[in-house]
């Protein structure tokens, strides 16, 4: 062989050797550059998850195939996300490893959210969830006593929520207004219903039936498609209220025959200038409405009169 075809023949040998031992050093090193050997914590295995800050605390318990927040079924839209972050968790990369960073990221002791995966009595696993960035998008996370911190994608700032109302479902009541046939309302100083026929509304329940002003019917009928909380009120300030009184107003909600949906019925107090109370047979807590949506969903008879039987 010709000594210049033995120096390709040394060079091929030495490439090849040093790509060997760069494959080992990334194998090797692979398991620091990821968080790996947790144990399972997928929602099928887990059956509580603790969910802890300075300020809160709370606690989703599952029940079944349902998760749960105090007595309160647990918002799925959420959860939904929540458990998609979870299943990154095991793979998280690492972002840092420099305790200094620590403080800056959020995930120092005593700091962050500690959230923690039971099954049982037993802690499958436990971290610190860190500070939560517009720009990056990324959880920060760490295990108590470790330096490592890594990073999973959370789409939303509160996915890791110590605050029990934020699992609470928001949605006070829900169904496609095509799906709607009747809205009984129920004041202290009248009672009447809207309806709907072939081909309109007309109000029932006043000195004779009327046609409803269709703009009226569709903006109550747009609320009600959707009807979203701001909020939930506290077991103290709720603990006297009278849904039945002089003060209270009733929604009764009646779909088609064959729409899949029951009649349902939204009671609502006044709160402040700003607010309302609201109640369902649904849940087993009470809602804060903003005047926003009231005003365009608790109309009076004659907010329903067509504006030609006002001439």
């Amino acid at each position: 062989m010709k000594s210049k075809q033995v120096g390709y023949v040394l060079i091929a040998l030495i490439v090849i050797g040093v790509a060997g031992i760069l494959l080992r050093l990334i194998a090797a090193g692979s398991s620091e550059l990821m968080l790996e050997g947790i144990l399972p914590i997928s929602p099928d295995v887990i059956d509580k998850v603790t969910i802890s800050s300075s300020q809160s605390e709370t606690t989703l318990l599952r029940s079944g195939d349902t998760w749960q927040v105090g007595r309160s079924p647990a918002f799925q839209a959420k959860l939904a996300a929540l458990w998609a972050a979870v299943e990154d968790i095991d793979g998280a990369q690492l972002i840092a490893v420099n305790p200094e960073n620590h403080g800056r990221m959020g995930v120092r002791e005593g700091q962050g959210i500690l959230v923690s995966f039971w099954l049982g009595t037993f802690k499958q696993e436990e971290f610190i969830v860190g500070k939560w960035s517009d720009n990056v998008r990324l959880c920060y996370l760490k295990k108590p006593s470790k330096n490592e911190v890594y990073g999973i994608p959370c789409p939303l700032a509160n996915l890791f929520d110590a605050d029990p109302n934020g699992w609470r479902d928001p949605i006070i009541f829900s169904m496609p207004n095509q799906l709607i046939e009747s809205i009984e309302y129920e004041y202290a100083d009248e009672t009447f219903s809207v309806n709907r026929l072939d081909k309109g509304w007309i109000i029932q329940g006043i000195s004779e039936s009327e046609p409803a002003n269709i703009f009226a019917v569709n903006a109550v009928l747009s609320s009600l498609e959707i009807l979203i909380s701001q909020g939930f009120a506290t077991a103290e300030e709720t603990s006297n209220l009278d849904f039945n009184g002089p003060n209270a107003i009733s929604l009764r909600i009646i779909p088609k025959e064959d729409s899949g949906y029951p009649v349902s019925r939204v009671r609502l107090l006044p709160r402040d200038e700003s607010t309302f109370y609201a109640k369902t047979p649904l849940h087993g807590h009470i809602f804060i409405l903003s005047t926003n949506v009231t005003n365009t969903l608790l109309l009076k008879s004659s907010d329903f009169i067509a504006p030609e039987q006002n001439n």
